[in-house]
């Protein structure tokens, strides 16, 4: 695989509510992440904004909230948009470390256990998905 095709960091399967606001137009979506890297993360259905547009990010998840401003890197008609965060306040970095750290132990985890978290059919039978 070409090299500047491939992801920055890892990604982890990852569901939790995110408003997306479109700077532009205020227009804002609620929608679900899909998965998350320390450098963004995937939003279905993503029909809140096209590829470009700058986008503040709001992610509610066990009781934290994590903001970023981002940017819309790719928009694809039913399997969502994959979101570039741009700009992170030290405080926002600080739960998006922790819950990176808590996706990475889990994966680990599993791994252990025999099956894979991007796995997700596994994860509904055997209903220990990350939410």
């Amino acid at each position: 695989m070409d090299r500047d095709l491939r992801p920055r960091a890892a990604r982890y399967s990852f569901v939790a509510n995110v408003t997306l606001t479109e700077l532009e137009s205020g227009r804002q979506s609620r929608e679900q992440t899909w998965d998350l890297s320390l450098f963004g993360c995937h939003v279905v259905p993503g029909n809140c904004a096209p590829t470009g547009a700058r986008v503040r990010v709001q992610i509610i998840h066990d009781g934290d909230v994590f903001e970023a401003q981002g940017a819309v890197m790719n928009s694809r008609p039913i399997t969502g948009v994959g979101i570039a965060f741009m700009k992170v306040e030290e405080e926002h970095r600080q739960i998006l470390d922790k819950w990176i750290a808590a996706l990475r132990d889990k994966k680990s985890e599993d791994q252990v256990h025999g099956y894979d978290s991007y796995d997700r059919r596994t994860l509904a039978v055997k209903g220990d998905g990350i939410r």
